[in-house]
């Protein structure tokens, strides 16, 4: 009996059923279809034929066996979730699904695209074939039962939210940042628009939705030039009477968050919100003239000064223009002042002009002559000011002219900006030992250039010993004391001349 049913189940699952639908035939196996031939019931079923304790019904059977063949029916099972998806790929191959009607934006048309029936398996009708055919161990070949795939959507269901797309495509944006306002009309956006349409409690709904990510790549390339904006510090100056103040204002820097303003801009465009404000990070400047005592420049702590009187026109224009370029530097607390940073590149600027300068001991020309009036008298500032000097060069020669109004030979800084790499330049700088800020202040009064050093102090005093000139060597010491009188740095500057 075993191996009657196992051959039988064998012929089940090589050809049981076949369906056929415009020029396609399906012939799954059991398998496939998710049957299986319990084969292990079956033969105890079988088996179990005859076997009784009464002894009549034994000789009762046997008279049945005699007269007829007893018949065992192949115990089958059917997955219901394997057979769904047997007939999910059918209708994949048939290919005719039903399809609902669509809202199409094309610029600023809309449309609705229409609805179409479709084909699908008849799910119960193939079913019960199948089903049968397990039951009567017989194949079945037949057409594939088919039903008219109706759409969920018709194109009747859209009327009202054909509209309200509509209206929302004919309706502009206006952005706003500050003063200026620009227009963002509905054709713009609406490429970036999404619309689906799906059901609600049983009613076609327009869902819109907008591609963000590609609004907020565009959005930046159009308006960040016309937004952001870096922050610019205030220019400020000394008053002696009202302190720190600014000269010109600060400006705050602005820097579009360009995720929430395409999310504004969405979110007006489909709530009928015409005016968006761009959204902004704001950037205060670091000299900001709304918080000008956060810099600590409380008081003069050093002044220089000099004489350039009896040089030629372009040597004093040099001077000129070299004071007003350092004028309003400001140096960060324990940060380094660089004459040559302050000032900038001299051979570049074209107020610079072409005066008499020394250069390896020789008297010659060159754009910028006489800059080193203005850094000796910034040298001068930072000595009586008690700032550690960092980098300092003598002069080559002696320079009669620097020693006008009393002051001694050495008293001078000189600066070379020979080449193109700034970093093999000859600078003068100074460290910035304070908390607070500092701020130079530079100007020309003919003939004198005079240079004062602001900050907030610790109470060091300083003093300077000249030591006169004693052939070709001049130079002095300077001797800084803390409040209590310590000494807390002592230098000497010696210059020897050529």
């Amino acid at each position: 009996a075993g191996e009657r049913l196992e051959a039988r189940a064998a012929e089940l699952e090589a050809g049981t059923i076949a369906f056929t639908y415009g020029g396609q035939t399906w012939t799954p196996t059991l398998s496939e279809v998710g049957a299986t031939v319990n084969l292990d019931d079956s033969i105890a079923e079988a088996e179990a034929l005859g076997r009784t304790d009464d002894a009549a019904a034994r000789l009762a059977f046997t008279g049945e066996i005699l007269r007829a063949d007893q018949v065992v029916p192949l115990r089958t099972e059917l997955d219901g979730r394997v057979l769904e998806a047997w007939f999910d790929g059918v209708d994949r191959d048939i290919a005719d699904p039903a399809v609902n009607a669509a809202i199409v934006v094309n610029g600023t048309a809309v449309t609705v695209s229409p609805d179409e029936a479709g084909v699908v398996v008849d799910r119960a009708a193939a079913r019960a074939a199948i089903v049968e055919a397990l039951a009567t161990l017989q194949p079945v070949a037949t057409d594939l039962p088919t039903v008219v795939d109706v759409p969920e959507i018709l194109a009747t269901d859209l009327v009202e939210a054909q509209a309200r797309v509509q209206q929302a495509v004919l309706t502009p944006i206006r952005v706003t940042f500050e003063s200026r306002t620009w227009r963002i009309d509905g054709e713009t956006l609406s490429q970036y628009l999404l619309v689906e349409t799906v059901l609600e409690g049983g009613k076609p709904v327009a869902e819109l939705s907008f591609n963000t990510d590609l609004l907020a790549a565009d959005l930046r390339a159009q308006f960040v030039p016309e937004v952001n904006r870096e922050p610019v510090d205030a220019r400020v100056g000394w008053n002696d009477d009202r302190g720190l103040v600014a000269l010109d204002p600060s400006e705050t820097g602005v820097t579009i968050r360009t995720g929430a303003f395409a999310d504004a801009v969405a979110d007006g465009f489909l709530n009928g919100n015409e005016s968006v404000d761009i959204p902004v990070v704001i950037t205060r400047p670091e000299i900001d003239d709304e918080n000008l005592d956060l810099l600590g420049i409380e008081t003069r702590l050093g002044r220089g000064d000099s004489n350039y009187a009896g040089g030629t026109w372009a040597r004093d224009e040099n001077i000129i223009v070299g004071t007003e370029l350092m004028n309003g530097t400001l140096v960060r607390p324990g940060g380094e002042f660089s004459f040559n940073e302050a000032v900038g590149p001299i051979g570049e600027n074209p107020d610079f002009v072409e005066a008499a300068v020394i250069v390896a001991e020789q008297v010659g020309t060159g754009t910028g002559g006489g800059i080193c009036q203005v850094s000796t008298t910034m040298f001068r500032a930072a000595i009586y000011a008690g700032m550690p000097i960092t980098e300092w060069h003598q002069h080559s020669r002696r320079l009669v002219g620097y020693e006008a109004d009393g002051w001694g030979a050495g008293f001078d800084a000189s600066i070379l900006q020979s080449g193109d790499d700034p970093e093999y330049w000859g600078d003068f700088r100074f460290e910035n030992y304070t908390d607070s800020w500092l701020l130079v202040e530079a100007w020309t009064a003919y003939p004198h250039v005079i240079v004062n050093i602001y900050g907030s102090g610790d109470g060091r005093e300083v003093d300077v010993d000249s030591w006169g000139l004693n052939g070709n060597n001049a130079g002095f010491t300077r001797v800084i004391y803390d409040a209590q009188g310590n000494v807390i740095a002592e230098r000497a500057f010696a210059s020897y001349f050529r």
